[in-house]
């Protein structure tokens, strides 16, 4: 029984690495790193919680056993005004270090890519107060309906997204001042930024002890 047990675990560990995958609609951030008159190069990370299986362990452990996804499918970029463009992505997607502070060692799924400016229906503009983070990402996109965000009970909103153009943001970013006055990346404003999609918070940032 306990042999059976064992190999029913190890089967499923190894499916997920073969075949894991973000949750449907799963929604992240997109940093402007690069202009040229042609193309934007960009970054972008979803919070680790996206993964499909990120409950399986703790973020080390994943991290040791799993450090990169393989995603085929789009990258949906999008804003308050809707859709901006599509990404037929087939590359890997790195499981990357991001912070370290009293909560442990976090990771979350990163990778860069870059657009044609002639690709996108309007164009990307960086907030420098939020490390220029300048529209939302959506991957696994499914055909349910995205939760609302109710962006008026949050402080400091700095962005929103709408993607199905419904008139109900499906995210925001938003701030607060970080406590300890500890916060990495520029500006250094010690801003803590927070993705919010639908009733869920994400620390986006890397700050505090």
């Amino acid at each position: 029984m306990r042999r059976q047990l064992f190999l029913t675990v190890i089967f499923s560990f190894f499916c997920f690495i073969a075949f894991g995958q973000f949750k449907p609609n799963s929604i992240g951030v997109c940093y402007l790193q690069n202009e040229t008159i042609d193309q934007y190069s960009l970054t972008i990370s979803l919070p680790f919680e996206t993964l499909s299986s990120e409950s399986y362990q703790p973020q080390s452990a994943f991290k040791e056993v799993i450090d990169s996804i393989t995603y085929n499918g789009q990258i949906i970029l999008f804003d308050n005004k809707g859709e901006l463009g599509r990404i037929d992505y087939k590359e890997k997607i790195l499981v990357a270090f991001w912070c370290e502070n009293d909560g442990g060692i976090q990771y979350r799924p990163t990778f860069k890519v870059t657009i044609d400016k002639n690709k996108l229906l309007r164009k990307l503009s960086e907030v420098t107060d939020i490390e220029n983070i300048c529209c939302f990402v959506l991957l696994n996109q499914r055909n349910s309906q995205l939760e609302e965000t109710k962006s008026s009970t949050l402080p400091s909103v700095k962005l929103k997204g709408d993607f199905d153009r419904d008139g109900k943001y499906d995210c925001a970013i938003w701030t607060y001042k970080d406590a300890a006055d500890n916060c990495d990346g520029k500006p250094d404003n010690n801003l803590m930024i927070m993705l919010q999609v639908g009733k869920e918070s994400y620390k986006i940032r890397c700050c505090g002890p």
